[in-house]
């Protein structure tokens, strides 16, 4: 997975840039957590005791991290919503395109844990 941290020093922010097919999970990252290294731990402390087979979930405000057989799922919670969501009548003949990365991305358990590892490291500079 190819990522890039940045500071902005005008604005004293800090930014995480993923690849386009991570924006779900650039997204989870950077609004469901302050911006300090301590934030992340409770997530990487749940997510390295987790064996093989193990199933577990993290629910956020926006997005929610979901664990299968060591494949990682972040989604919005729009989709984990029971009732299916319709585009009105009139918008569904518009040549609209729903960007399905910032509503979803996958990756590995242990891609997901290197990236958290450098992100702390990153925040703690």
């Amino acid at each position: 997975m190819e990522y890039e941290f940045l500071y902005d020093r005008d604005n004293r922010r800090y930014r995480l840039s993923l690849a386009s097919e991570q924006a779900a999970l650039q997204h989870f990252l950077m609004d469901e957590f302050e911006h300090n290294k301590a934030s992340y731990q409770q997530l990487i402390t749940a997510l390295r005791a987790l064996t093989a087979y193990q199933e577990w979930q993290f629910f956020g405000r926006e997005y929610s991290l979901l664990v299968q057989r060591q494949e990682v799922r972040i989604c919005h919670n729009t989709l984990l919503s029971s009732e299916q969501f319709q585009l009105p009548e009139l918008l569904e003949d518009a040549d609209l395109q729903l960007d399905e990365h910032l509503l979803e991305s996958e990756c590995g358990l242990a891609d997901l844990l290197l990236l958290l590892h450098a992100w702390q490291d990153f925040l703690s500079n």
